[in-house]
C-alpha cells in the first residue's frame, strides 16, 4: 500500500531528525527540514507546499519571504540527498517554462532564451552550470531572470541530457525560427520544449519521472 504524505513526512522527519539523537538538530535545521518536507509532501488540498511560489508559501506560513526563500534553499541542500541530480531535475523543469527575446529589428530572430526562476537551488546551479562550460549568462535586470544565448543554451543542455533529445530539439528550433512571424515562433517554441521535456523524463524511465514530478515547481 502506497503510504500517504502525511506519513512520508513524518517518517523523512523522524529519519533526519534522529540521525545524531534526539535534540541534537539545530534549531535552524529543523525548521529547514520542516520546510523541505512541506514542500514535498504536506500542503493544501492534497498537493505538496512546493508547488506554490515563495511569496505564496510566505502568506501561508506567515512568514517573511526572505525566509521561505532561505529555508527552502538550505532545506534541498541538507536535506535532498542528491542536490547535483534535484539541481539538474529542476534545470529540466524551469526549460519547460522558457521563453525567448527577440532582437530589437522586425527580423524576429530570437537573441535569448528567458528563465524566470525564484527557486534558489535551481538558479545557482544553472547559474554554476554555465561558468563550467566557460560560457557567460544575463542576469543583471533581475535577479529571478536568467537570459542564455542559443549558442551556449544548447551546447549546455548536451552536458546535461541525452544527446539525441538535444540535437532533435536544436533541429526544432532552428526551423521554428524560421517562421514569418514572432506569434508562431514564440508558440512553436512552447511546443517544442514541451516535447523534449517529455522526452528527456521519458527517457529517465518510470522511478526518475515519478521522482521529477514530485519536486516543487517553484512557479511565480
Amino acid at each position: 500500500m502506497t503510504a500517504s504524505p502525511q506519513d512520508n513526512f513524518a517518517n523523512g522527519f523522524l529519519k533526519h531528525y534522529l540521525k545524531n539523537g534526539i535534540g541534537s538538530m539545530p534549531k535552524s535545521d529543523v525548521d529547514a527540514l520542516v520546510m523541505h518536507l512541506l514542500d514535498q509532501y504536506a500542503g493544501e488540498q492534497g498537493r505538496p507546499l512546493g508547488r506554490v511560489s515563495n511569496q505564496i508559501a510566505s502568506e501561508r506560513l506567515r512568514a517573511p519571504l526572505a525566509k521561505i526563500k532561505r529555508l527552502r534553499y538550505e532545506g534541498c541542500l541538507k536535506f535532498s540527498g542528491s542536490p547535483e541530480n534535484e539541481g539538474r531535475d529542476r534545470f529540466l523543469r524551469q526549460i519547460a517554462k522558457a521563453g525567448l527575446e527577440f532582437d530589437g529589428d522586425s527580423s524576429g530572430t530570437p537573441f535569448k532564451v528567458v528563465f524566470v526562476i525564484e527557486d534558489t537551488l535551481a538558479k545557482n546551479w544553472i547559474q554554476g552550470k554555465i561558468k563550467e562550460n566557460g560560457s557567460i549568462f544575463d542576469g543583471s535586470f533581475n535577479s529571478e531572470i536568467i537570459k542564455i544565448d542559443p549558442n551556449v543554451f544548447f551546447p549546455l543542455l548536451r552536458t546535461l541530457f541525452p544527446a539525441d533529445e538535444v540535437d532533435s530539439f536544436e533541429k526544432k528550433f532552428e526551423a521554428v525560427q524560421k517562421k514569418a512571424k514572432r506569434e508562431e515562433i514564440v508558440s512553436g517554441f512552447k511546443a517544442i520544449v514541451s516535447s523534449f521535456v517529455d522526452g528527456v523524463v521519458g527517457a529517465a524511465g518510470t522511478a526518475a519521472a515519478t521522482a521529477l514530478l514530485a519536486l516543487p515547481n517553484m512557479t511565480m
